[in-house]
């Protein structure tokens, strides 16, 4: 090991201290930045000044990112302002009602925790709760800033980045070209599929609850955002929204809700049009790599398990990287 080796590792060392709180943002950045190839591929045929597409692809990307956040917030803090102990207190009661079918033991467990005379006690429960969730937000909005940024400059710069790496990089060009065109390939189709399902959903969901008197923009926006939960993001939504409507006496409403956010969004949607959305995407970016439903459904619940929200990127990223390498060394035999 020659002194220019042990100098690399050594300043290597001190570079991955210096920049350690920021290598998730960056990493996420580039990964944002490679789920956009497509979209630059198409948009440079219109413009040729690689700037402009910088600023296009970065505006979008915040749209996506801060617009669903600061309706949340904004949201959340009208919801907090306006709260009625009362209607709280009839929910409650109502959910009793449905609670005292189960079993007696059960039954005394849970009237015991959602009693109507506790909801001042619940309601200060709630307080830390959404104090929480705005340290989170505004946790959020910081990594969610800096990826903005380093997504920029991955745009912007991304063709000479490239270029670095291929000089640095101990893999052929061929090797290097089969592995970023895989993640891209992989990348873009996740990453819009999701994005087109989740509005989608989020669309049927706002459809059904404004027959009930319930606002069509918020709920679908909510719904939309909760959809990217898997297993339980829909029940997050419906659920809450059929025990209102049941402690309203509206029984057949609530039922309606039920019914078709299982069948209709769960089932048909998200089971039977996802994978049309996915081939759809997969024709006009014109995609040629074979991806595995199944495969990316776990990589991405794995992601989010691992990285939170933003597991939804770094998941498929990470399996798709790695089976491209076991690729190489299938090669190599």
């Amino acid at each position: 090991m020659n002194f220019l080796t042990i100098l690399t590792l050594v300043i290597g060392y001190f570079v991955y201290l210096v920049y350690k709180p920021y290598l998730l943002d960056i990493a996420i950045a580039s990964l944002m930045a490679i789920a956009f190839g497509k979209i630059n591929i198409m948009l440079s045929k219109k413009i040729k000044n690689n700037l402009y597409i910088a600023i296009i692809d970065t505006i979008i990307l915040s749209l996506l990112i801060f617009g669903p956040f600061l309706y949340f917030i904004i949201e959340l803090g009208k919801f907090v302002s306006k709260f009625d102990p009362e209607i709280a207190k009839n929910v409650l009661l109502q959910l009793q009602n449905l609670a005292s079918h189960l079993p007696q033991s059960i039954y005394e467990k849970i009237k015991s925790i959602i009693s109507p005379d506790n909801i001042t006690q619940l309601y200060k429960t709630i307080l830390p709760l959404i104090g929480t969730i705005t340290q989170k937000s505004a946790l959020f909005f910081k990594d969610a800033f800096l990826i903005v940024v380093f997504f920029f400059f991955a745009i912007l710069y991304g063709k000479e980045i490239l270029e670095f790496l291929k000089k640095i990089i101990p893999m052929s060009e061929e090797q290097l070209k089969t592995l970023f065109f895989n993640t891209s390939e992989v990348m873009s189709v996740v990453f819009y599929s999701t994005i087109l399902t989740a509005l989608l959903e989020g669309v049927l969901f706002g459809f059904i609850v404004s027959f009930f008197g319930f606002d069509f923009f918020f709920f679908s926006v909510m719904y939309a955002f909760a959809s990217l939960i898997p297993l339980i993001g829909g029940i997050i939504m419906w659920a809450p929204v059929s025990l209102y409507l049941y402690s309203q006496g509206n029984v057949k409403g609530a039922i309606i809700v039920a019914v078709y956010s299982i069948v209709v969004i769960s089932i048909i949607a998200d089971t039977f049009i996802k994978p049309l959305i996915i081939a759809w995407i997969k024709k006009i970016f014109e995609t040629e790599i074979e991806i595995n439903s199944l495969l990316i459904f776990f990589s991405i619940v794995a992601g989010l398990s691992s990285f939170g929200l933003w597991g939804i990127i770094i998941g498929p990223a990470i399996t798709t990287i790695f089976i491209s390498i076991l690729k190489f060394y299938e090669e190599m035999k």
